[in-house]
This record gives structure tokens, sequence and C-alpha cells, in this order.
């Protein structure tokens, strides 16, 4: 039996940069990828971005898009909303040209009454995009469900079809076939500890197999992608409301300020790395900060007392990450601070400059939450999976100056700190890094051995 059906998943709470990955794999030349399978929702969106910085957010259609001869499928696992998929497929246009893509005759179909149902009975943090309801009515065979029909190249197949199509390409001894995974691990619904702060579904190589009718026996690896700080959806709704979306295991909540500094300094994000505030700070300037600041930052920082904060008992962190929102409710996210003092990180920059690093979700444009690694639910993750290689994105919160870089491994020096986190990483999870994601464009990875199995 052939093996070559590649998994690529998210190893910790989402938005560790699959879509990354799948385009660097999807466009290698060496990689004749016959076929593309997703079984995603639009509760996440997948960003792609070429090498001019052109952006492109894949939902329910697949990353793998960007190679022009590669055929496209959308699995039964999925579930589409009209509106997002109608708005998915003219941005994802330039890629798709006139090629079909062939959506299996079990996909629903999301509508208003999906979404009302979430937001009236899920309370534990959510995007609310109806994925998890329709999901329901599609196990208990609802009347009232509807599936998808075909819309522009978008056809519907049977099932005997669609297999039919999918393992002519399994069958073909020259082609690769890949599985684009959706959410992360630790929102697993079953397995990632985090219940109920978890999404909808199961979410493993095992479950992506399932949701397409495909052996296992057809695998032959999993790239399992990865970051040094996991992340989390807001607490904060679009709306100002507060609703608690879990923590990450025994991971310490860190504040995006601290990332900012330690990768300056290729050094761990500890409370220390900030103490190099002057004595005695003006408090009228951070009262003027605070009136700076939009109300949903200051929710973020501070939660729900944050219309009694006492000026006098904040941290240093609080201060800096207070002017860091600041900062970038006006737009910046390079600056300098007036908390700080610094020696500059590069020749081109001022004392005090820092780089902003933090990140917004795709879909509801909110802060994300970042946490320490729990080495230990990566562990299970990998257990669970049995990765290949571990895919070690956003390397440059490690390392500032590795930002954008590209190359191969041996080509780089990596101070003790680096080389002892890379030996920690692997010696705990059984499981050798491939690459370093060093930026957002496609090709930005310091390669360390090669992704794809022959």
């Amino acid at each position: 039996m052939r093996k070559n059906v590649i998994s690529v998943i998210d190893g910790e709470a989402g938005s560790c940069g699959k879509a990354k990955v799948i385009g660097e794999i999807a466009t290698l030349e060496k990689v004749n990828l016959g076929a593309a399978v997703t079984n995603c929702m639009p509760n996440a969106g997948h960003t792609f971005v070429d090498a001019k910085g052109q952006k492109t957010v894949f939902r329910n259609i697949p990353v793998s898009t960007v190679n022009p001869h590669t055929e496209l499928f959308i699995g039964p696992g999925s579930a589409i909303d009209m509106d997002v998929f109608e708005k998915e497929y003219e941005q994802v246009k330039k890629y798709l040209n006139e090629r079909k893509i062939y959506v299996h005759e079990m996909v629903p179909l999301i509508e208003n009454r999906h979404k009302e149902y979430e937001k009236k009975h899920i309370k534990s943090g959510s995007t609310f995009k109806g994925c998890g309801a329709v999901s329901k009515e599609k196990i208990v065979r609802d009347k009232r469900l509807e599936f998808f029909k075909t819309f522009k190249n978008a056809v519907v197949c049977s099932n005997e079809e669609w297999l039919e199509r999918l393992y002519n390409h399994l069958d073909n001894p020259n082609e690769y076939v890949i599985l684009e995974g959706s959410q992360g691990c630790d929102l697993d619904l079953n397995h990632s500890g985090n219940y109920p702060y978890v999404t909808s579904r199961n979410v493993s190589t095992a479950q992506s197999l399932a949701d397409t009718g495909i052996s296992a026996e057809r695998l032959l690896q999993t790239i399992m992608v990865i970051r040094p700080f996991p992340i989390r959806i807001s607490n904060i709704t679009k709306s100002g409301e507060f609703i608690y979306t879990g923590d990450y295991g025994n991971g310490e909540e860190l504040t995006w300020t601290q990332i900012n500094l330690a990768s300056m300094y290729e050094s761990y994000p500890f409370n220390i790395d900030v103490e190099c505030l002057p004595y005695n700070i003006d408090l009228s300037r951070i009262k003027k900060l605070i009136s700076q600041c939009p109300e949903v930052y200051l929710k973020q920082l501070f939660g729900s007392n944050f219309r009694n904060i006492n000026f006098k008992d904040l941290k240093i962190l609080q201060i800096l990450e207070l002017e860091r929102l600041v900062y970038k409710a006006k737009g910046f996210n390079t600056y300098k601070s007036c908390f700080l003092e610094m020696e500059p990180f590069a020749q081109n920059y001022t004392p005090n400059t820092i780089f902003d690093q933090s990140e917004q979700t795709t879909v509801t444009k909110m802060e994300r939450r970042v946490f320490d690694l729990d080495i230990a639910k990566l562990k299970s993750n990998c257990r669970i999976n049995t990765p290949s290689s571990l895919y070690l994105n956003f390397f440059q919160h490690l390392g500032l100056e590795y930002k954008n870089e590209i190359g191969h491994f041996e080509d780089f020096y990596f101070n003790k700190y680096l080389r002892e986190y890379f030996n920690w990483l692997e010696n705990k999870t059984g499981v050798e890094i491939s690459a370093l994601g060093t930026g957002a464009k496609n090709g930005e990875r310091i390669l360390k051995r090669d992704l794809i199995k022959k």
C-alpha cells in the first residue's frame, strides 16, 4: 500500500502558522502535490503570505490552492457559511483560475440560527461562527439542516465520486496528498485537557484521516507546527463583554511586552528582563497613558476592575504593557519607551526602541493572549499524533535578529540559550525540529532538515 499522505497539524492551541507551512510544501518544486484536502470550518482563518507580502486568508478552501496543479477537496468534516465562502472564493480566485473544488455531499450549511444558538448557550469562549451548533444538528439528523449546493467551480460530489477522485491521487506512485489540519491539538474536544474551553471537534491526524475517508496505512508523515509561546483567544469579546477562554495548562500567562523584550536580547521572558526602569516614575505620565488607552485594552490589561485602577499599585510589567497598548492603538508597532533605559537593539535604532510583535486573531481581530509553553501538554500531543518533525514557527520570538532570515541551520550561529532550548524541546518531545519559521512570508525559514520524506 502506498504511503504518500502528508498531514500538517497545529500542535498547540491554534495560530501556529499551519498555512505558512502548507504553502511552503505546496510551492516546493520537488514535491508533486496531486491533491489537498481540508475539513475546516469558518471559525478559523489560515493566512498565506506570498514572497511579496500579499496576504490571502483561507477558511474552507485548501491553502494548497497556491499550487496551480493541485486538485482541491473539501471534506465532510467541514461546514460552510455561504456568506463567508463567497467572499473567500473571490479572494482566492487569483490562485484558483478555472480549477474545480470538489465538495463532499455531506458538508452542511451554517445559518444564522446556529450562530444565535451558540451566543445563547456557549459561555466558555467561542468565535460564535455556528460550527458547533451545525455539527450538533448533523449528529442528531435535524430535518432543518441544509447541505452545500454547487457554487461556481465549487461542485458537490457524491461520496462515491469524491472518494474515487481522491483515491486516484492516493494510488498514484508519483504524487503526494496533503491533509490540511484545522484548529489546534490543545483545543481538542476530548484530549486537550482544557474542556470546556475547547473547540467543537477532535483535532488530530487520526481525525483528519477519518473525516477524509483515508486509511491510516496511507500516512507517510505528520508535520506538527508549534510556536515557542502558545496563544489563546482574548477574554474580551468584540462587544466588550468578559468571557473566560481558558488558560494553557501549567504555562504562565505572559505579556507581549515580555515577549518583545526577551526576543530582543535572546533571553527567557522572566520578570527580571524589565528591571531596568527608572526608580522615580511620574504618576501623571501613567495617568495620561490610561486616559489615552482604549477601553477594550484597559479591560484586557486590568480585567473587570479597569475603572478602579490604583496607580501606586501598578507593577512594572503593567506600566510597560499599558505603554505598548497605547502605541498599538495609535498604529505603532515600533516605538521608543519612556519607562526603560535600554541599549539599542540594532545600529539603525535609538536606545529604548521596542518592536511590538503582538498579534490579533484572523477572525475576531482581538489581541491574542500569550503563554509560556507547557511542555507536558506538547509531549501528550506528540504521543497522540507521532509527528515526524516539529516546525518551530515564530522563532523570532526567541531571537529577533533571526526575523525574516532564510537559509540552512548550519549556516547560523545560535547562542547557548537557543542551543539549550533546541535540545530541551527535542529531548522532552522525542521529536526532531525540521525548520525554524522566521517570518510570515512564504519561504522565510531556517531549514534544519528536509521537510518531506521520500
